[in-house]
């Protein structure tokens, strides 16, 4: 055969792979079994719960099984928790494949998303490989508040998505209500990330009830601790979650991460055990950090604490090397999308985590 790459597709071939925990598989020999304290990933510091781990367990004997399509306990619980009817929600393997049938189903060649950075990088990777057009209307340092007026003149004729992320990653703020009816009331799809809501103090889900343009979408990842499991939803309108059914894979929840959702929803203990510590947790470490001159701790309504350096010649590689030598890993965020300076991206740990990882950092500032 001649070559190859005549038959692939040109913007995947230049879209760039994201892999958060490439690092990992490079790490792991080096630990000599003893493991790395993981603040970089915003995963849950207490794993899943023991009822969670005690359903997977008897959902094994059937794991040979196909799940049930239409997923009926998943999606009678998620109701429940979530206060929509079952007919809104749509499930997905994780936020990824979400994003990617968002796309598949909104997005032909050409057509431009809106995306308001500092955010999640990867709904811009991902639009890449769908080949669709990013548009950025940033939020403008040093504090990265919200400007709609810059948004709102930030959407042209092409624009067809615009990518909310509340709370933000990475700043860890919730957008305000107000500023996202003024992206409701135009001629567009509003998408609204809310994988960390369970820790914050507001959210927009209710604007699902006004408006028929609003997607929101939620995880399992963090509050419930599933990041190996993958599972995400999205709450809509009855007629978008049809349309979006159609798009995703058929089975997209594999029958052991179905009955540890079931199992997730109805332990209400573990929940607020998570919430309660994780908030409390969260307050100690912005206020320890931002007692370290050259250090600013950015409020976060989230489990991760963005901070932002500013001693000259400590750059925020030497802070992740720093750690990554005590044997701790955190995400240097520095040259991310719609940042300026150096910054560094804690995940909110144990009290223990959280007081060795000020613990070093101040030492390297002092």
């Amino acid at each position: 055969m001649g070559d190859i790459s005549k038959l692939l597709k040109t913007h995947i071939q230049k879209a760039k792979p994201y892999s958060p925990t490439a690092a990992l598989r490079l790490l792991k020999p080096r630990a000599k079994g003893s493991g790395f304290i993981r603040l970089q990933g915003n995963e849950l510091p207490f794993g899943i719960s023991p009822k969670v781990q005690q359903a997977i367990i008897d959902a094994l004997p059937e794991a040979h099984l196909y799940p049930d399509s239409s997923y009926y306990d998943v999606m009678k619980a998620l109701a429940e928790y979530t206060g929509f009817d079952a007919k809104a929600l749509v499930l997905a393997n994780g936020s990824t494949q979400f994003i990617d049938s968002l796309y598949h189903g909104f997005i032909n060649q050409g057509d431009s998303v809106l995306f308001i950075p500092p955010d999640y990088g990867p709904y811009r990777i991902r639009l890449r490989i769908c080949g669709g057009k990013a548009q950025l209307a940033s939020r403008p340092p040093p504090d990265y508040n919200w400007d709609f007026d810059k948004v709102i003149d930030a959407i042209t004729p092409e624009t067809k998505v615009v990518v909310v992320v509340s709370p933000n990653n990475p700043c860890g703020d919730c957008t305000p209500e107000a500023g996202l009816r003024r992206l409701l009331e135009k001629d567009l799809l509003v998408v609204v990330d809310e994988a960390y809501y369970e820790f914050a103090d507001s959210t927009l889900v209710h604007l699902v009830k006004e408006y028929e343009n609003l997607i929101v979408t939620r995880t399992f990842a963090k509050v419930f601790g599933f990041a190996g499991l993958r599972l995400g939803y999205a709450i809509t309108t009855p007629e978008l979650a049809k349309y979006l059914t159609k798009v995703i894979h058929h089975f997209p929840v594999n029958r052991l991460t179905a009955a540890a959702a079931v199992a997730a929803l109805k332990d209400k203990e573990f929940l607020e055990f998570v919430r309660r510590e994780i908030r409390t947790n969260r307050v100690y470490l912005e206020q320890e950090l931002n007692k370290i001159e050259g250090v600013r701790a950015f409020p976060s309504q989230t489990n991760f604490v963005l901070a932002q350096l500013s001693k000259p010649g400590l750059t925020s590689g030497k802070i992740a090397t720093k750690l990554l030598l005590r044997g701790i890993l955190i995400r240097d965020y520095t040259g991310k999308a719609g940042l300026e300076g150096e910054f560094i991206r804690i995940t909110v740990g144990t009290k223990e985590q959280n007081k060795a990882v000020v613990q070093i950092i101040a030492s390297a500032f002092s």
